[in-house]
């Protein structure tokens, strides 16, 4: 059928290896071309023009908005920007040819907006933010200031991992990227009624997300007084939920307790959403699990109406160092 080309987008922070991935697969489908996507910045070694990008000047990037060229354009890192060239795109459906592409979730989320049908959304990132500053860091071209930049936008990306169609957990390349292979030929499948066996076939994951509350106060922490293991204030957060993950934590927060609680909130113009203090990801069969986990502050250490709360000095606490750090961070 005309209008059968698939784009499958690979999302995620930088450092996440959505180009290696992208590489190994294409190895794979000689027919899964990257798209080349309008960039103002400086080409890489190893890049070619029209291939990875089309590099073109700041006026001429400009011109091509307001000739309504491009689907999406964002400002990604520093000065630079990025943006999709829509005819391009529209070539590719039309011709049921497929496309693969690194968009950053900004620019996906309109693309999926406009082309809906067209579109797999693949989240694509290693299992914490740590690996992910070890990376920039083994890359050796980035500043430290662009290295900040990257680690704090990377907060807010993983919050759109949860519109996404899939998530591969990158740590290891070579079944990374065979989840990819199996992504994009389970997806052709579906489209175009290509035959796979069971065992070849990747049903689209079920995603469970989930939010957790470090509500603070002092040097106290509000836990579960039920078990021996520390449990936070965690909230199941709908399929179809329109909020953002802190606004709904706020919300069920003060339905649930009997405490002033405010979400420590960290901000940036370029997101709608606030970003958690702590990311927790995780893949299985079927299934995604993210749980998205924000540094909370309450005004006094009034005891909650249930009784199954109960404060406690954090230093006492055995709590893996990423939420420890988290308690000890200043509000964003």
């Amino acid at each position: 059928m005309p209008n059968d080309g698939l784009l499958f987008i690979l999302v995620g922070p930088s450092g996440a290896g959505k180009n290696t991935l992208m590489r190994h697969v294409q190895q794979h489908f000689t027919d899964l071309p990257q798209l080349a996507t309008a960039t103002t910045r400086d080409m890489r070694p190893g890049e070619q023009q029209g291939r990875e990008h089309l590099f073109v000047s700041l006026d001429e990037f400009r011109r091509m908005i307001a000739r309504n060229k491009l689907v999406e354009y964002q400002n990604v890192h520093q000065d630079d920007w990025y943006g999709t060239p829509r005819e391009t795109v529209e070539a590719a459906f039309a011709a049921d040819k497929d496309l693969i592409a690194d968009i950053e979730c900004l620019g996906a989320e309109r693309i999926y907006a406009d082309y809906a049908g067209n579109t797999v959304l693949i989240f694509v990132s290693p299992s914490s933010v740590e690996v992910l500053a070890e990376r920039i860091r083994l890359r050796g071209n980035v500043s430290s200031e662009e290295t900040a930049d990257r680690l704090a936008r990377a907060r807010f990306e993983m919050t759109f991992a949860r519109h996404c169609h899939y998530l591969i957990i990158n740590d290891l390349v070579e079944p990374a990227a065979e989840h990819l292979r199996q992504i994009i030929a389970s997806e052709r499948s579906r489209r175009r009624g290509e035959t796979l066996s069971a065992a070849q076939t990747l049903p689209r994951p079920r995603v469970h997300c989930a939010v957790a509350a470090l509500i603070v106060h002092g040097d106290h922490l509000l836990v579960r007084a039920d078990s021996a293991e520390v449990r936070l204030p965690t909230f199941a957060i709908p399929a179809r939920a329109a909020q953002s993950p802190a606004d709904f934590l706020e919300g069920q927060l003060s339905e649930t307790l009997n405490l002033a609680v405010t979400v420590d909130r960290i901000v940036d113009p370029r997101f709608d959403e606030s970003a958690p203090h702590h990311v927790a990801l995780a893949a299985i069969p079927h299934d995604v699990y993210l749980y998205y986990t924000y540094r909370c502050s309450a005004s006094s250490r009034l005891t909650p109406d249930s009784l199954d709360w109960v404060w406690r000095p954090a230093a006492d606490l055995r709590l893996p160092d990423a939420l420890a750090g988290a308690i000890a961070a200043p509000a964003g």
